[in-house]
């Protein structure tokens, strides 16, 4: 959605007052757009885009053609959202991927006929939080590597998230920490990651199991932490974290 970002042309007195009548029907697009995709996570540039759509359709608005200007608007708002939620949703389903490999990697070692309740729920809930926990890895991994506007769009959308990722990450060692940025940040093989720990593909994914499982583990903690009011932990940039 990094088109909302881009200069616009000032608009004539007649431009502005079609804007102005045409505002309403944006919101009730943008409203059934929402409710239709569920994509409340994006709202509010979703909204940028359809108000930059609406600016747009007034500068090209021709009235000798006898369209309406609103019918001639919610055309493009319409193409405009449809756009702005498909070049999101690519972030989206890429971060989907990583949240299904962890899936596959993640390891059931509840026995259910020794474990009570209690330890079921903890299992389960563990392995939940190792999928959610590479997801959002892989989001973050993105939304760093992403250039250009688009970079600096998903950065501001996703900073909430790239300061959680970097203060978990801030408590793990320092080679658990390098195996997650190399998989999930620079997105390299594990043949390269094998290669840069100096040692087998297996074992490359072997440790990045475990990291991800304590990654998870300080994900969980640290929002444990701020629903209780604790202050935050300390943070490190995930910038130049797989050098050496």
């Amino acid at each position: 959605m990094s088109h909302g970002d881009r200069p616009r042309r000032p608009l004539r007195p007649d431009q502005q007052a079609l804007v102005a009548e045409a505002v309403p029907l944006v919101e009730k697009l943008c409203g059934h757009f929402l409710r239709r995709t569920r994509a409340h996570y994006v709202a509010d540039d979703l909204r940028s885009a359809a108000v930059q759509a609406l600016h747009e359709a007034a500068l090209g608005y021709d009235p000798a053609r006898g369209v309406p200007f609103q019918v001639y608007a919610w055309r493009r708002v319409d193409g405009a959202l449809s756009d702005a939620l498909q070049q999101e949703s690519k972030h989206w389903r890429a971060a989907r991927e990583d949240g299904y490999d962890a899936a596959e990697a993640a390891q059931d070692t509840s026995d259910v006929l020794a474990d009570g309740d209690a330890e079921t729920t903890a299992q389960a809930d563990g392995m939940a939080d190792q999928v959610a926990a590479a997801a959002v890895l892989g989001l973050v991994g993105r939304a760093l590597t992403a250039q250009g506007e688009e970079g600096e769009r998903l950065r501001a959308t996703y900073d909430r998230a790239i300061r959680a990722v970097e203060a978990a990450l801030s408590r793990l060692p320092d080679e658990e920490r390098r195996v997650l940025v190399l998989r999930h940040v620079e997105e390299r093989t594990w043949q390269a990651i094998g290669a840069a720990l100096g040692c087998s593909e297996r074992t490359a994914k072997r440790r990045s199991a475990e990291a991800q499982k304590r990654f998870a583990g300080a994900l969980r903690a640290d929002r444990q932490r701020a629903q209780g009011g604790a202050a935050a932990p300390e943070r490190v940039g995930l910038a130049g974290a797989t050098s050496g």
